[in-house]
Protein backbone atom coordinates (compact mmCIF):
# COMPACT_ATOMS: atom_id res chain seq x y z
CA UNK A 1 0.00 0.00 0.00
CA UNK A 2 1.37 3.24 -0.97
CA UNK A 3 2.57 5.99 1.56
CA UNK A 4 -0.11 8.92 -0.23
CA UNK A 5 -2.69 5.85 0.38
CA UNK A 6 -2.08 5.77 4.31
CA UNK A 7 -2.34 9.71 4.42
CA UNK A 8 -5.20 9.50 2.81
CA UNK A 9 -8.30 7.23 4.08
CA UNK A 10 -10.84 6.25 2.26
CA UNK A 11 -13.89 9.06 1.78
CA UNK A 12 -17.32 8.78 2.31
CA UNK A 13 -17.54 7.38 -1.06
CA UNK A 14 -20.42 4.74 -1.99
CA UNK A 15 -20.44 2.08 -4.59
CA UNK A 16 -23.44 0.26 -6.33
CA UNK A 17 -22.20 -2.94 -7.60
CA UNK A 18 -25.68 -3.14 -9.43
CA UNK A 19 -25.42 -0.33 -11.74
CA UNK A 20 -21.84 0.56 -11.57
CA UNK A 21 -22.66 4.11 -9.71
CA UNK A 22 -20.39 5.82 -7.70
CA UNK A 23 -22.63 7.67 -4.69
CA UNK A 24 -21.21 11.09 -3.46
CA UNK A 25 -22.87 13.88 -0.80
CA UNK A 26 -23.29 17.14 -2.88
CA UNK A 27 -22.74 21.06 -1.16
CA UNK A 28 -26.94 20.79 -0.17
CA UNK A 29 -26.11 17.25 1.87
CA UNK A 30 -28.11 15.22 -1.42
CA UNK A 31 -26.80 11.41 -2.09
CA UNK A 32 -26.34 12.10 -5.89
CA UNK A 33 -24.75 9.50 -8.47
CA UNK A 34 -21.63 9.76 -10.91
CA UNK A 35 -19.85 7.98 -12.99
CA UNK A 36 -16.36 6.58 -12.57
CA UNK A 37 -14.79 9.54 -14.60
CA UNK A 38 -16.75 12.10 -12.76
CA UNK A 39 -15.27 10.72 -9.83
CA UNK A 40 -11.90 10.24 -10.57
CA UNK A 41 -12.14 14.38 -10.85
CA UNK A 42 -13.42 14.87 -7.09
CA UNK A 43 -10.69 12.83 -5.96
CA UNK A 44 -7.47 14.70 -7.49
CA UNK A 45 -9.51 17.37 -5.61
CA UNK A 46 -9.15 15.30 -2.34
CA UNK A 47 -5.22 15.12 -3.51
CA UNK A 48 -5.44 11.25 -4.73
CA UNK A 49 -2.90 11.62 -7.30
CA UNK A 50 -3.56 9.27 -10.67
CA UNK A 51 0.69 8.36 -11.34
CA UNK A 52 1.68 5.42 -10.01
CA UNK A 53 4.60 5.67 -7.10
CA UNK A 54 7.85 3.36 -7.76
CA UNK A 55 7.57 0.17 -6.41
CA UNK A 56 3.37 0.52 -6.45
CA UNK A 57 1.24 -1.47 -8.60
CA UNK A 58 -1.31 1.08 -8.42
CA UNK A 59 -2.06 4.73 -8.20
CA UNK A 60 -3.22 5.82 -4.79
CA UNK A 61 -6.06 7.14 -7.03
CA UNK A 62 -6.91 3.53 -8.57
CA UNK A 63 -6.20 2.37 -5.28
CA UNK A 64 -8.75 4.54 -3.39
CA UNK A 65 -11.45 3.55 -6.70
CA UNK A 66 -10.80 -0.31 -5.70
CA UNK A 67 -10.88 0.28 -2.00
CA UNK A 68 -14.42 2.00 -2.35
CA UNK A 69 -15.67 -0.74 -4.47
CA UNK A 70 -14.70 -3.65 -1.64
CA UNK A 71 -15.32 -1.65 1.69
CA UNK A 72 -17.77 0.85 0.78
CA UNK A 73 -19.81 -1.04 -1.36
CA UNK A 74 -23.76 -0.84 -1.08
CA UNK A 75 -26.61 -3.05 -2.06
CA UNK A 76 -29.44 -0.39 -1.86
CA UNK A 77 -28.97 3.76 -2.96
CA UNK A 78 -32.01 5.94 -2.98
CA UNK A 79 -34.90 7.29 -0.93
CA UNK A 80 -36.22 5.23 1.95
CA UNK A 81 -39.47 5.84 3.22
CA UNK A 82 -39.14 6.97 6.80
CA UNK A 83 -35.36 7.66 6.93
CA UNK A 84 -33.07 10.36 6.73
CA UNK A 85 -30.26 10.55 4.45
CA UNK A 86 -27.19 8.33 5.43
CA UNK A 87 -25.57 4.71 5.85
CA UNK A 88 -27.70 1.78 7.41
CA UNK A 89 -27.13 -1.47 8.48
CA UNK A 90 -30.73 -3.11 7.19
CA UNK A 91 -31.18 -6.98 7.86
CA UNK A 92 -27.51 -7.72 7.30
CA UNK A 93 -27.04 -5.73 3.97
CA UNK A 94 -25.64 -1.68 3.62
CA UNK A 95 -28.28 0.20 3.10
CA UNK A 96 -27.67 4.49 2.00
CA UNK A 97 -30.63 6.37 1.79
CA UNK A 98 -30.11 9.32 -0.40
CA UNK A 99 -32.60 11.79 0.98
CA UNK A 100 -34.56 12.75 3.67
CA UNK A 101 -38.29 13.10 4.31
CA UNK A 102 -39.29 16.97 4.77
CA UNK A 103 -41.29 17.05 8.37
CA UNK A 104 -43.20 19.70 9.14
CA UNK A 105 -42.43 21.37 12.70
CA UNK A 106 -45.42 21.51 14.69
CA UNK A 107 -46.19 25.22 15.90
CA UNK A 108 -48.70 26.45 18.77
CA UNK A 109 -51.38 28.52 16.73
CA UNK A 110 -54.61 28.28 15.40
CA UNK A 111 -56.02 26.32 12.10
CA UNK A 112 -59.37 27.38 11.61
CA UNK A 113 -59.90 26.26 7.96
CA UNK A 114 -58.67 22.69 8.15
CA UNK A 115 -61.44 22.54 11.43
CA UNK A 116 -63.95 23.51 8.94
CA UNK A 117 -62.36 20.85 6.21
CA UNK A 118 -62.07 18.12 8.55
CA UNK A 119 -65.62 19.04 10.48
CA UNK A 120 -67.38 19.01 6.85
CA UNK A 121 -65.74 15.74 5.58
CA UNK A 122 -65.78 13.18 9.03
CA UNK A 123 -68.75 14.84 10.99
CA UNK A 124 -71.13 12.71 9.52
CA UNK A 125 -74.94 12.29 10.76
CA UNK A 126 -74.01 8.53 11.97
CA UNK A 127 -71.71 9.57 14.45
CA UNK A 128 -68.29 11.82 14.61
CA UNK A 129 -65.43 9.91 12.92
CA UNK A 130 -63.23 12.64 13.70
CA UNK A 131 -61.37 10.75 16.45
CA UNK A 132 -60.51 8.16 13.82
CA UNK A 133 -58.63 10.22 11.21
CA UNK A 134 -57.15 12.19 14.08
CA UNK A 135 -55.90 9.08 15.80
CA UNK A 136 -54.73 7.79 12.74
CA UNK A 137 -52.80 10.90 11.55
CA UNK A 138 -51.20 11.24 15.03
CA UNK A 139 -50.31 7.44 15.13
CA UNK A 140 -48.51 7.72 11.53
CA UNK A 141 -46.78 11.23 12.76
CA UNK A 142 -45.49 9.88 15.77
CA UNK A 143 -44.65 6.61 14.33
CA UNK A 144 -42.68 8.70 11.84
CA UNK A 145 -40.87 11.60 14.08
CA UNK A 146 -39.49 8.73 16.04
CA UNK A 147 -38.35 6.99 13.03
CA UNK A 148 -39.97 3.56 14.76
CA UNK A 149 -42.13 1.12 12.46
CA UNK A 150 -45.34 0.84 13.90
CA UNK A 151 -48.57 -0.87 12.33
CA UNK A 152 -51.06 1.44 10.91
CA UNK A 153 -54.56 0.77 9.31
CA UNK A 154 -55.30 1.36 5.23
CA UNK A 155 -57.32 4.41 5.41
CA UNK A 156 -59.74 4.63 2.86
CA UNK A 157 -61.67 7.55 2.36
CA UNK A 158 -65.49 7.05 0.32
CA UNK A 159 -67.32 9.94 -0.39
CA UNK A 160 -69.00 12.09 -3.38
CA UNK A 161 -66.89 13.73 -6.26
CA UNK A 162 -65.53 16.67 -5.14
CA UNK A 163 -65.88 16.28 -1.05
CA UNK A 164 -62.01 16.95 -0.64
CA UNK A 165 -60.76 13.16 -0.72
CA UNK A 166 -58.04 13.83 -2.77
CA UNK A 167 -57.37 17.28 -0.89
CA UNK A 168 -57.14 15.42 2.10
CA UNK A 169 -54.51 13.15 0.74
CA UNK A 170 -52.54 15.68 -0.37
CA UNK A 171 -52.63 17.16 3.23
CA UNK A 172 -51.56 13.75 4.29
CA UNK A 173 -48.53 13.77 1.41
CA UNK A 174 -47.56 17.19 3.28
CA UNK A 175 -47.96 16.02 6.73
CA UNK A 176 -45.68 12.69 6.20
CA UNK A 177 -42.66 13.93 4.96
CA UNK A 178 -44.26 15.27 1.27
CA UNK A 179 -43.30 12.18 -0.75
CA UNK A 180 -46.42 9.99 -2.26
CA UNK A 181 -45.80 6.91 -4.34
CA UNK A 182 -48.72 5.41 -6.25
CA UNK A 183 -49.20 1.29 -4.95
CA UNK A 184 -52.21 -0.38 -6.78
CA UNK A 185 -50.88 -1.89 -9.71
CA UNK A 186 -48.25 -3.78 -7.66
CA UNK A 187 -51.09 -4.55 -5.00
CA UNK A 188 -53.47 -5.80 -7.09
CA UNK A 189 -50.63 -8.37 -8.83
CA UNK A 190 -50.59 -6.65 -12.07
CA UNK A 191 -47.23 -6.04 -11.77
CA UNK A 192 -44.25 -7.56 -9.71
CA UNK A 193 -41.81 -4.49 -9.38
CA UNK A 194 -42.35 -1.65 -6.13
CA UNK A 195 -38.99 -0.65 -5.59
CA UNK A 196 -39.99 2.86 -6.28
CA UNK A 197 -42.99 2.58 -3.83
CA UNK A 198 -39.79 2.68 -0.95
CA UNK A 199 -38.78 6.17 -1.71
CA UNK A 200 -42.46 7.57 -0.32
CA UNK A 201 -43.94 7.29 3.28
CA UNK A 202 -47.77 7.83 1.95
CA UNK A 203 -48.30 5.29 -0.47
CA UNK A 204 -51.69 6.45 -1.86
CA UNK A 205 -54.48 4.94 -4.26
CA UNK A 206 -56.90 8.04 -6.10
CA UNK A 207 -59.81 7.34 -8.04
CA UNK A 208 -58.61 4.09 -9.35
CA UNK A 209 -60.77 2.20 -12.02
CA UNK A 210 -62.08 -0.78 -10.21
CA UNK A 211 -61.61 -4.73 -10.39
CA UNK A 212 -64.87 -6.49 -10.02
CA UNK A 213 -62.14 -9.88 -10.58
CA UNK A 214 -62.40 -11.70 -7.02
CA UNK A 215 -59.29 -12.95 -7.35
CA UNK A 216 -57.43 -9.52 -7.92
CA UNK A 217 -59.89 -8.12 -4.90
CA UNK A 218 -58.56 -11.28 -2.70
CA UNK A 219 -55.03 -9.92 -3.96
CA UNK A 220 -55.84 -6.99 -3.04
CA UNK A 221 -57.07 -7.59 0.55
CA UNK A 222 -53.43 -10.04 0.91
CA UNK A 223 -51.79 -6.96 0.34
CA UNK A 224 -53.38 -4.43 2.22
CA UNK A 225 -52.49 -6.94 5.20
CA UNK A 226 -49.17 -7.17 4.29
CA UNK A 227 -48.74 -3.46 4.12
CA UNK A 228 -50.20 -2.23 7.36
CA UNK A 229 -48.67 -4.96 10.07
CA UNK A 230 -45.71 -6.40 8.08
CA UNK A 231 -42.39 -4.38 8.98
CA UNK A 232 -40.21 -6.05 6.45
CA UNK A 233 -40.93 -5.62 3.03
CA UNK A 234 -39.62 -7.56 -0.27
CA UNK A 235 -38.08 -4.45 -2.55
CA UNK A 236 -38.11 -5.55 -6.03
CA UNK A 237 -36.71 -3.39 -8.93
CA UNK A 238 -36.39 -3.76 -12.64
CA UNK A 239 -33.67 -5.78 -13.62
CA UNK A 240 -32.60 -5.72 -10.02
CA UNK A 241 -32.42 -8.57 -8.04
CA UNK A 242 -35.03 -8.38 -4.43
CA UNK A 243 -33.67 -7.21 -0.73
CA UNK A 244 -35.42 -6.70 2.29
CA UNK A 245 -35.93 -3.35 3.78
CA UNK A 246 -38.21 -2.05 6.23
CA UNK A 247 -40.23 1.18 5.31
CA UNK A 248 -42.62 3.28 7.34
CA UNK A 249 -45.28 3.51 5.05
CA UNK A 250 -48.91 4.65 5.56
CA UNK A 251 -51.65 3.85 2.61
CA UNK A 252 -54.48 5.64 2.28
CA UNK A 253 -56.94 4.83 -0.46
CA UNK A 254 -59.91 7.18 -1.86
CA UNK A 255 -63.06 6.41 -3.50
CA UNK A 256 -66.70 7.45 -4.81
CA UNK A 257 -69.14 5.78 -2.67
CA UNK A 258 -71.23 4.19 -5.28
CA UNK A 259 -71.33 0.45 -4.87
CA UNK A 260 -69.75 -0.26 -7.76
CA UNK A 261 -67.12 2.06 -7.47
CA UNK A 262 -66.64 0.43 -3.73
CA UNK A 263 -65.43 -2.66 -5.75
CA UNK A 264 -62.07 -1.46 -5.84
CA UNK A 265 -61.79 -1.92 -1.80
CA UNK A 266 -61.74 -5.82 -1.13
CA UNK A 267 -64.39 -7.78 0.94
CA UNK A 268 -63.91 -6.49 4.56
CA UNK A 269 -63.68 -10.09 6.09
CA UNK A 270 -62.30 -11.13 9.37
CA UNK A 271 -58.94 -11.45 8.09
CA UNK A 272 -58.27 -7.79 6.70
CA UNK A 273 -61.44 -5.95 9.29
CA UNK A 274 -59.13 -4.51 12.06
CA UNK A 275 -56.15 -3.51 9.30
CA UNK A 276 -58.67 -1.13 7.19
CA UNK A 277 -60.59 2.22 8.60
CA UNK A 278 -63.29 2.85 6.43
CA UNK A 279 -64.95 6.95 6.68
CA UNK A 280 -67.47 7.97 4.53
CA UNK A 281 -66.35 11.59 3.73
CA UNK A 282 -69.24 14.09 3.35
CA UNK A 283 -69.32 16.76 0.57
CA UNK A 284 -69.86 20.32 1.77
CA UNK A 285 -68.64 23.48 0.60
CA UNK A 286 -64.82 24.55 0.97
CA UNK A 287 -64.20 27.80 3.29
CA UNK A 288 -62.24 29.78 0.54
CA UNK A 289 -63.27 30.41 -2.75
CA UNK A 290 -61.61 27.49 -5.35
CA UNK A 291 -62.80 28.58 -8.53
CA UNK A 292 -59.75 29.75 -10.64
CA UNK A 293 -56.16 28.94 -10.80
CA UNK A 294 -55.25 31.57 -8.29
CA UNK A 295 -57.35 30.92 -5.92
CA UNK A 296 -56.84 27.50 -5.69
CA UNK A 297 -53.42 27.96 -5.06
CA UNK A 298 -54.28 30.95 -2.45
CA UNK A 299 -56.62 28.36 -0.49
CA UNK A 300 -54.24 25.26 -0.67
CA UNK A 301 -51.23 27.60 0.86
CA UNK A 302 -53.50 28.75 3.76
CA UNK A 303 -54.09 25.32 4.21
CA UNK A 304 -50.29 24.08 4.10
CA UNK A 305 -49.76 27.15 6.49
CA UNK A 306 -52.12 25.67 9.23
CA UNK A 307 -50.46 22.04 9.15
CA UNK A 308 -48.08 22.99 11.84
CA UNK A 309 -50.63 24.21 14.03
CA UNK A 310 -52.80 21.05 13.23
CA UNK A 311 -49.60 18.84 14.02
CA UNK A 312 -49.22 20.92 17.20
CA UNK A 313 -52.79 19.35 18.30
CA UNK A 314 -51.97 16.45 17.46
CA UNK A 315 -49.37 16.33 19.50
CA UNK A 316 -51.00 17.34 22.66
CA UNK A 317 -53.80 15.48 22.07
CA UNK A 318 -54.63 12.04 23.58
CA UNK A 319 -56.42 9.16 21.93
CA UNK A 320 -59.41 8.64 23.79
CA UNK A 321 -59.35 5.54 26.43
CA UNK A 322 -62.20 3.54 24.56
CA UNK A 323 -60.65 4.11 21.07
CA UNK A 324 -57.19 3.08 21.92
CA UNK A 325 -55.88 0.22 20.06
CA UNK A 326 -53.09 -2.32 22.00
CA UNK A 327 -51.35 -2.58 18.18
CA UNK A 328 -52.45 0.30 16.30
CA UNK A 329 -52.67 2.71 18.96
CA UNK A 330 -56.38 3.33 17.30
CA UNK A 331 -58.86 1.30 16.91
CA UNK A 332 -60.35 0.30 13.79
CA UNK A 333 -64.14 2.21 12.25
CA UNK A 334 -66.22 1.29 9.62
CA UNK A 335 -68.94 3.46 8.70
CA UNK A 336 -72.47 1.37 8.58
CA UNK A 337 -73.53 2.68 5.16
CA UNK A 338 -70.31 1.42 3.25
CA UNK A 339 -69.96 -1.54 5.35
CA UNK A 340 -73.68 -2.45 4.88
CA UNK A 341 -72.52 -1.72 0.67
CA UNK A 342 -69.54 -3.42 0.87
CA UNK A 343 -71.57 -6.89 2.01
CA UNK A 344 -73.77 -7.00 -0.42
CA UNK A 345 -71.09 -7.01 -2.81
CA UNK A 346 -69.43 -9.96 -0.82
CA UNK A 347 -68.90 -13.08 -3.30
CA UNK A 348 -70.62 -14.98 -0.54
CA UNK A 349 -73.51 -12.25 -1.02
CA UNK A 350 -73.57 -12.85 -4.78
CA UNK A 351 -74.05 -16.67 -4.44
CA UNK A 352 -76.74 -16.69 -2.46
CA UNK A 353 -78.17 -14.75 -4.85
CA UNK A 354 -77.49 -17.11 -7.90
CA UNK A 355 -78.63 -19.90 -5.64
CA UNK A 356 -81.75 -18.30 -5.18
CA UNK A 357 -82.27 -17.71 -8.89
CA UNK A 358 -80.80 -20.82 -9.99
CA UNK A 359 -82.24 -22.95 -7.25
CA UNK A 360 -85.77 -21.85 -5.87
CA UNK A 361 -87.08 -19.62 -8.47
CA UNK A 362 -88.57 -19.87 -11.94
CA UNK A 363 -91.78 -21.05 -12.99
CA UNK A 364 -91.54 -24.33 -10.71
CA UNK A 365 -89.38 -22.98 -8.06
CA UNK A 366 -88.13 -25.87 -5.53
CA UNK A 367 -89.97 -26.00 -2.00
CA UNK A 368 -87.52 -28.31 -0.06
CA UNK A 369 -84.07 -27.82 0.86
CA UNK A 370 -80.93 -28.54 -1.32
CA UNK A 371 -78.65 -30.51 0.18
CA UNK A 372 -75.10 -31.65 -1.81
CA UNK A 373 -71.37 -30.81 -2.03
CA UNK A 374 -69.71 -27.47 -2.74
CA UNK A 375 -68.96 -29.52 -6.07
CA UNK A 376 -72.63 -30.54 -6.68
CA UNK A 377 -73.68 -26.72 -6.45
CA UNK A 378 -71.03 -25.62 -8.25
CA UNK A 379 -71.79 -27.90 -10.90
CA UNK A 380 -75.34 -26.78 -11.48
CA UNK A 381 -74.83 -23.08 -10.94
CA UNK A 382 -72.20 -23.47 -13.74
CA UNK A 383 -73.65 -25.98 -16.34
CA UNK A 384 -74.66 -25.04 -19.28
CA UNK A 385 -78.25 -24.65 -18.55
CA UNK A 386 -77.62 -22.46 -15.34
CA UNK A 387 -78.99 -19.13 -15.60
CA UNK A 388 -76.20 -17.89 -13.85
CA UNK A 389 -73.60 -19.60 -15.45
CA UNK A 390 -71.99 -16.09 -16.94
CA UNK A 391 -71.27 -14.59 -13.48
CA UNK A 392 -71.44 -18.21 -11.53
CA UNK A 393 -67.91 -19.43 -13.63
CA UNK A 394 -65.80 -16.54 -12.76
CA UNK A 395 -67.15 -16.62 -9.15
CA UNK A 396 -66.97 -20.39 -8.70
CA UNK A 397 -63.00 -20.53 -9.66
CA UNK A 398 -62.87 -23.58 -8.00
CA UNK A 399 -64.00 -26.04 -5.47
CA UNK A 400 -62.26 -24.52 -2.82
CA UNK A 401 -63.79 -21.15 -3.48
CA UNK A 402 -67.29 -22.52 -3.53
CA UNK A 403 -66.97 -24.08 -0.27
CA UNK A 404 -65.23 -21.19 1.19
CA UNK A 405 -68.26 -18.79 0.20
CA UNK A 406 -70.73 -21.19 1.77
CA UNK A 407 -68.85 -21.62 4.69
CA UNK A 408 -69.36 -18.43 5.90
CA UNK A 409 -72.88 -17.65 4.51
CA UNK A 410 -73.21 -20.85 7.81
CA UNK A 411 -71.60 -17.93 9.61
CA UNK A 412 -73.86 -14.85 8.17
CA UNK A 413 -77.21 -16.93 7.47
CA UNK A 414 -76.86 -20.47 9.52
CA UNK A 415 -80.96 -20.07 8.99
CA UNK A 416 -80.27 -20.50 5.28
CA UNK A 417 -77.14 -23.03 4.93
CA UNK A 418 -75.87 -24.98 7.06
CA UNK A 419 -73.40 -28.28 6.78
CA UNK A 420 -73.08 -31.50 8.55
CA UNK A 421 -70.58 -34.48 8.23
CA UNK A 422 -70.87 -37.14 5.78
CA UNK A 423 -68.48 -40.24 4.95
CA UNK A 424 -65.50 -37.56 5.75
CA UNK A 425 -66.74 -34.83 3.26
CA UNK A 426 -69.33 -31.80 3.92
CA UNK A 427 -72.80 -31.85 2.77
CA UNK A 428 -74.40 -28.67 2.53
CA UNK A 429 -78.30 -28.05 3.24
CA UNK A 430 -79.30 -24.87 2.00
CA UNK A 431 -82.93 -23.72 3.21
CA UNK A 432 -85.33 -21.99 0.23
CA UNK A 433 -85.71 -18.26 0.99
CA UNK A 434 -89.01 -16.46 3.18
CA UNK A 435 -91.44 -16.45 0.73
CA UNK A 436 -93.31 -13.16 1.51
Amino acid sequence: MSTVQKALPLPDIFYSGKTKDYFIENDRGLWITVNEGSLKRHLKKQGFISEVTKGEALSSLDDCLTGIQLQQDVHYAAPLAGYDSGIYDINNRRVLVTDSPCLIEPKEGEWPLLKVIFEGMFNDPLGDQRPYFDGWMKTAITALRKRKWQPGQVLALAGPIRSAKSLCQALITRMLGGRSAHPYQFMTGATTFNADLFAAEHLMIEDVAESTNITKRRHFAAQIKAFSVNREQHCHGKNQQPLTLTPLWRVTISLNDEAERLLVLPPVDEDIADKVMLLKVQKREMPMPTQTADEVEAFWNALVAELPAYLHHLEKWTIPENLRSPRFSIIHYHHPELLAALEALAPETQLLQMIDKELFSGSHPRTEPWTGLAVDLQDELTGDFSRCKAIAQPLLHSTVACGTYLSRLENKASERVSSRRVNGRTEYIIQPPLRK
